[in-house]
């Protein structure tokens, strides 16, 4: 028996037409689309992964992406248990700024420097200065998470809904986790899976999968 653990990023918060920002808590934007919600509830429900329990984090992005998947697996929204663990990161003095902007400051004025921090952020998950993120405490915080689910929801399926920087720090319960780009995509999803049989513990099975939508 399987007890999975499928943690998705939300849907997208800017048009093509737009020009993003770096969104993070204070941030709250309703999403733009429905497709990405849409998708990961084909995708799951085509492997026949219903979840016994559906977690999101409190801003709207997380709610309205777990109420797309949620539709379409024929789960009640009313299932959706909103979770502070899972809100986004505070990017402090970068929130909500155009990245171009942010990477001057980053890189005190050098933008090649700026994109050289925003590298390690997403391969190490080495935060810049000024962000309002405690790295320990988010990695014994999935750590803690993942022992629950494990002894309350074993041999079952949970979905998490989050955000990119908090989700970066999900991999640490997969000990021999060998991704090199810790940056999942809007609507992409990673899945744990920890095998009863199997003394390895949790095993990363799926790192930024982006389903597409079918018809």
């Amino acid at each position: 028996m399987t007890t999975r653990l499928i943690v998705v990023r939300h849907g997208n918060t800017f048009l093509p037409t737009d020009t993003p920002t770096r969104v993070g808590a204070r941030t709250d934007l309703d999403l733009v689309e429905t497709d990405k919600g849409t998708a990961v509830g084909q995708y799951l429900l085509a492997n026949n992964w219903i979840p016994s329990n559906v977690y999101a984090g409190p801003l709207k992005r997380h709610q309205q992406t777990a109420q797309l998947i949620c539709a379409v697996l024929g789960l009640s929204t009313d299932e959706i248990l909103s979770d502070e663990f899972l809100n986004e990161i505070d990017y402090g003095p970068d929130e909500n700024k155009p990245e171009d902007e942010v990477m001057l400051r980053l890189g005190k004025g050098d933008v090649a420097a700026g994109k050289a921090v925003i590298e390690r952020w997403n391969t190490h998950a080495q935060v810049p200065n000024g962000w309002l993120v405690n790295p320990d405490e988010l990695r014994q915080g999935w750590l803690s998470f993942a022992n629950t689910v494990l002894t309350q929801q074993r041999d079952k399926t949970t979905l998490m809904v989050s955000s990119n920087g908090i989700m970066r720090f999900s991999h640490v319960i997969d000990k021999q986790f060998n991704e090199r780009n810790l940056k999942v995509p809007t609507g992409g999803v990673c899945i744990f899976e920890n095998d009863t049989n199997q003394p390895d513990g949790w095993r990363c099975v799926t790192w930024g999968k982006v389903p597409k939508i079918t018809a």
